[in-house]
């Protein structure tokens, strides 16, 4: 597609910039762990179990993140909840954490109020809105804030570090490597580096031949994506490309994981093969994982002549591997969208959505 290579017409078509938004992605992690250090969260109790309220793309990237991401030990079970109803077995031995990008998403602010009920303190994550309002006036709830004006999708550096931080000084969760330099078992440094280096490989001014992000747009240009993972790691990235191309390109996009799908979905790819052509698979991988199971289902696919591609992440460890993952997904829904052209930044039936759910008031 001649139009990925014209890179004055690519920002023309991103009007509210969120590629420079994508630029500065790499610079969440620092600013997040700089706030982690300077919280005073002051838990004195050893928790039992611990709650993660949360929905959309970023929490739920941020959940995945904690747990494919290999320093991360887990030594409590950690459940994530999108919905507004709490489990029946929180108690004052649960660690709850709700995390809200603007702190005014309905379910979650509910599941808060439900929380609160029962009496068991809440952490919050949030940049704002009725959360720092409720916190402002219990005791029960401690507040964790970080500054951000961007799309809450666009957060996920951010939400991932202040989650972990909040698990970790909460105990439940071990850091291989944890020390006072790097609390996280991340050196920021490193990772931001190698984000940038990578991110530099598929920006506008790299033509499409060289350039993998725009590769993968252009194949899944006017298909149905499906986008299937491996392992922990790569079911992170899947998702993430999933939920961005929905959100940034505009475009309906499936995901799932192997070897999940090969005890269900591989079954519906014998629909027709005029159905069968609506769609592209994009298989996200990492080097070797999985590789004969991997290679089975390939040539299924050949064999049925289904369309798709590989993808394999980039980095010297699994932390820089995802991250770059998260990086390449977004950089794919961007060109995606241009290439439909639709504004990578407008979420309006999402915002539709959220404005009759507040209107009604339906958790």
């Amino acid at each position: 597609m001649d139009l990925l290579d014209n890179e004055k017409y690519i920002y023309d078509h991103d009007p509210h910039k969120i590629i420079d938004i994508l630029n500065d992605f790499p610079k969440q992690f620092k600013k997040a762990e700089k706030i982690v250090r300077e919280s005073e969260l002051g838990y004195k109790k050893k928790f039992k179990n611990a709650l993660i309220l949360g929905i959309g793309n970023s929490a739920n990237v941020a959940y995945r993140l904690i747990e494919s991401i290999n320093i991360n030990e887990l030594k409590l079970p950690i459940i994530f909840c999108s919905k507004s109803t709490i489990p029946l077995w929180v108690n004052e031995d649960t660690l709850v954490i709700a995390v809200s990008y603007s702190g005014n998403t309905v379910e979650v602010v509910k599941a808060v109020d439900n929380v609160l009920k029962l009496s068991t303190g809440v952490t919050v994550i949030t940049t704002g809105g009725k959360l720092e309002e409720k916190a402002a006036n219990n005791k029960n709830i401690r507040l964790v804030k970080y500054e951000a004006h961007i799309p809450s999708r666009m957060s996920v550096g951010y939400i991932y570090t202040l989650l972990v931080g909040v698990l970790y000084r909460a105990g439940a969760i071990h850091i291989c490597n944890a020390e006072d330099s790097c609390p996280l078992g991340l050196d920021w440094n490193d990772i931001e580096d190698a984000m940038f280096k990578y991110s530099k490989k598929l920006n506008p001014s790299v033509g499409t031949y060289n350039n993998i992000a725009k590769r993968t747009a252009i194949n899944l240009y006017q298909n149905i994506p499906v986008i299937y993972g491996c392992t922990k790691l790569t079911e992170v990235v899947s998702y993430r490309l999933k939920s961005q191309i929905c959100l940034s390109s505009k475009n309906f996009a499936h995901f799932g994981t192997i070897p999940e799908i090969d005890h269900d979905e591989i079954v519906a790819w014998e629909m027709s093969p005029e159905l069968r052509a609506k769609y592209f698979v994009v298989f996200i991988i990492d080097k070797e994982d999985m590789k004969k199971r991997l290679d089975i289902v390939k040539g299924i696919f050949i064999e049925k002549r289904i369309r798709f591609e590989e993808i394999v992440l980039e980095g010297k460890d699994n932390s820089s591997k995802v991250f770059c993952g998260i990086l390449l997904a977004d950089w794919i829904s961007i060109y995606l969208a241009i290439l439909n052209k639709v504004d990578p930044f407008s979420t309006n039936l999402l915002d539709l959505i959220k404005n009759r759910l507040a209107q009604s008031k339906i958790g």
